[in-house]
């Protein structure tokens, strides 16, 4: 874009470019906020201070529950106007991207802890730190929010955005089709692959893939190499500046085993022309007993979500298995936090604190604890009014498990992410090997090493 362009049309672009993006769904403004005076800034229509926020969170029952918290924050702040700008997931890894390259980008906006979009846009000097900020008032905003959360948001010990959920995977299994063909919970991976073995022999689908958006099958290999050599092991080699060399040979054996997955008919047919609504339908609708995913789509499973009414209490859920003869720890789950930043660029820092400081205040944090039943990662949100029994449930495994880690979609650097998930998608198609996977992943990561040294970072 030119630089003669004006900030305002640029801002404009911006929004217009998000807009248009496949799946983009952008919310009205929040609060009566009046068309932009010629030459104004958003963050000065009509002599208020306008927070742009983007936001992933765009179904409900979270789309509901943050457009509650900022009516809330505007009836106390009327001086500050917030106007939502909410994405699809997928569409929105790309479009902030873009967003952040412009000359007025959103002044919070949604993030992934890790390598893919924290660290990355830290390094590109796109995100505040607000460290000072949590650490003021003998650390008052900081002691409210849980600790290891707020870890996946430090980086090189400073602090740069606040998690807000906590999101874990599980396989989910129709209950009632367990019990009427008397298949039992699996506690090892062989276990699970000799369930998918029965559940196959009845002539139905043993787990729902959907991996048109590449990331979900990822997870699979993720977490088996978590089991295999452990948490730490593992994420050692996420960083591209670290030893980063993808060479233990856990990680293929971890596609072998996926590899093994596909050969046995575990997933339904074709699951790279599936998508994650389908792989969901799939579930709900009977003709997948099992479905691995993650805690995000625990509320449209349950009641006032997509799945029918009779399939609400007809699921529930555990932990990915143990790995026979895995050396890490076999009782970790695969999660992390996600959270919110504050541009680096906005005019507007102090607003911007404000409200997220308002959005981890325990009243907010509980009322969306009620509504969207998920752990929000403040303390004293989850109440013994407020959960559920799934939720408590939840928490319970989170409380007892004995590390959290994340998920390499996430840890990994993006273009090398990117190689690995296309890598896996070749492999379930039987276009590619383990061995060639890792090849492809090992070389990007050699290259993105050369490329950040060539840059200073």
């Amino acid at each position: 874009m030119s630089r003669f362009i004006a900030v305002a049309v640029a801002v404009l672009l911006i929004a217009l470019l998000a807009g248009c993006q496949p799946g983009a769904q952008t919310q009205a403004p929040t609060s009566g906020a009046g068309p932009l005076m010629p030459g104004a800034t958003p963050q000065q229509a009509g002599g208020k201070t306008t927070l742009q926020l983007w936001t992933i969170w765009n179904t409900s029952p979270r789309q509901d529950a943050l457009a509650d918290i900022i009516k809330a924050f505007q009836a106390a702040n009327p001086d500050i106007t917030i106007q939502t700008n909410a994405q699809e997931p997928d569409a929105y890894k790309t479009n902030i991207r873009v967003a952040l390259g412009g000359a007025q980008p959103p002044d919070i906006f949604f993030v992934w802890s890790g390598e893919k979009m924290l660290h990355n846009f830290v390094r590109g000097g796109n995100v505040a730190d607000l460290t000072a900020d949590l650490d003021a008032n003998s650390a008052a905003w900081r002691s409210r929010l849980i600790a290891s959360s707020l870890d996946s948001y430090t980086y090189d010990g400073k602090t740069y955005g606040v998690p807000y959920l906590l999101q874990c995977t599980f396989f989910l299994y129709n209950k009632n089709m367990f019990s009427q063909n008397g298949w039992k919970v699996p506690a090892t991976w062989s276990e699970l692959l000799a369930l998918c073995d029965k559940i196959k022999a009845k002539g139905i689908t043993p787990l729902a893939l959907g991996n048109l958006q590449k990331w979900p099958a990822s997870h699979f290999p993720c977490v088996l190499t978590q089991r295999l050599i452990g948490r730490s092991a593992a994420e050692r080699q996420y960083d591209p500046m670290g030893p980063g060399a993808y060479d233990d040979p856990a990680w293929t054996k971890s596609l072998d085993m996926l590899k093994e997955m596909v050969s046995r008919g575990c997933f339904n047919k074709a699951p790279n022309g599936v998508d994650r609504a389908m792989s969901r339908t799939l579930f709900y609708s009977g003709k997948a007993a099992m479905f691995y995913t993650g805690t995000w789509d625990f509320a449209r499973l349950s009641k006032d979500g997509e799945a029918p009414e009779g399939f609400w209490n007809s699921w529930d859920f555990f932990n990915f298995p143990k790995v026979e003869g895995g050396k890490g720890e076999q009782d970790c789950l695969a999660g992390s936090a996600d959270g919110y930043v504050i541009s680096s660029k906005t005019p507007n820092r102090a607003a911007a604190v404000k409200f997220l400081q308002f959005m981890t205040d325990v009243q907010q944090a509980q009322q969306f604890v009620q509504k969207c039943q998920e752990l929000v990662q403040v303390q004293g949100a989850m109440t013994e009014q407020n959960a559920g029994p799934r939720l408590r449930k939840y928490a319970e495994i989170v409380k007892t498990a004995p590390c959290l880690s994340a998920w390499t979609d996430t840890l990994m650097e993006e273009s090398v992410a990117q190689a690995y998930m296309g890598g896996i998608q070749n492999l379930l198609e039987g276009k590619a090997t383990p061995a060639a996977v890792l090849t492809a992943v090992r070389q990007r990561q050699r290259d993105v090493k050369r490329e950040l040294q060539a840059k200073g970072q």
